[in-house]
């Protein structure tokens, strides 16, 4: 183990592989020798891909330098240059973590109309290079960028839009036997179901459609199972954990109606607005 003086490191990556998955996902595989260090925690582990500038590479604010700087060094420096010319940051969860062939796949929601991140998937050839910000293995295990804290918890919900079908998936991937999942997201499309086909018989998923309004059929599947379930007074205690995910306004009102209408501790429930309707949640 090498100091490190922040849990993530900068990866410079190139394009190695594109698929479409489904209509609206593009699964993006990156290699680089760098990958190697790269710590495969999987679960909802955060990571920010530094997008290509339009005509290509990575602006110099301090990034790439070695060992990677602290963010509150190498952000700022980001933020100071002009707009036209600094790279479109997003964050991702990985989809999966190979680091001893120095590769990780990075599943892309491509929505419409289609940002920046989309228009980047859809226009990527394998070769194209770019930066990705991730946990280092050298640094040791820190948990950093993870939001999946169940501790002894059996029963578990676990809601979510596309964005959040990576972290999902990865998560039912790493349950024990002995824990139970409800599963409920939503899709614009059926076919980007990316989730069902590893719950197995052990889980109880919902997919539903979308039909109006982002988020708001999560929103009443949501409230609808918590009425059932409260009856029986199965939400409370440590056996319950709840981890949401998605469009920000709609998680925000799930854990609110989780908390205030059925008394579930806040230290019960992960919630993360990876993005709210009409723009990206943050950089």
């Amino acid at each position: 183990m090498t100091d490190r003086p922040w849990a993530y490191s900068a990866f410079p990556v190139r394009v190695g592989a594109i698929v479409r998955l489904s209509p609206g996902f593009v699964r993006v595989t990156l290699t680089g020798d760098a990958l190697r260090h790269f710590a495969p925690w999987g679960v909802d582990q955060r990571i920010k891909l530094v997008l290509p500038l339009p005509g290509g590479g990575t602006a110099d604010f301090g990034l790439l330098d070695e060992p990677t700087p602290h963010p509150s060094h190498w952000y700022a420096r980001w933020r100071a240059l002009p707009e036209a010319e600094r790279n479109v940051l997003r964050t991702y969860t990985p989809a999966a973590i190979r680091a001893h062939d120095g590769e990780i796949d990075v599943d892309l929601v491509i929505h419409q109309p289609p940002g920046p991140a989309s228009r980047w998937a859809l226009t990527a050839r394998p070769g194209d290079e770019l930066v990705i910000t991730g946990p280092d293995a050298r640094a040791g295990y820190t948990g950093y960028g993870i939001r999946w804290t169940p501790g002894e918890a059996r029963r578990t919900l676990l809601i979510g839009d596309e964005t959040a079908f990576p972290a999902i998936r990865n998560i039912l991937t790493t349950l024990p036997g002995d824990v139970h999942a409800t599963v409920l997201l939503e899709t614009a499309e059926p076919a980007d179901d990316l989730v069902s086909d590893v719950a197995g018989d052990d889980h109880t998923i919902h997919a539903l459609v979308r039909t109006g309004v982002h988020g708001h059929a999560l929103e009443s599947a949501a409230r609808a199972w918590a009425d059932r379930e409260a009856e029986g007074a199965r939400l409370l205690g440590d056996g319950f954990y709840a981890w949401l995910a998605g469009e920000s306004g709609a998680v925000t009102r799930i854990r609110q109606h989780l908390t205030r209408g059925h008394g579930i501790a806040k230290d019960r429930i992960s919630f993360l607005g990876y993005w709210k309707l009409g723009g990206a949640l943050v950089d």
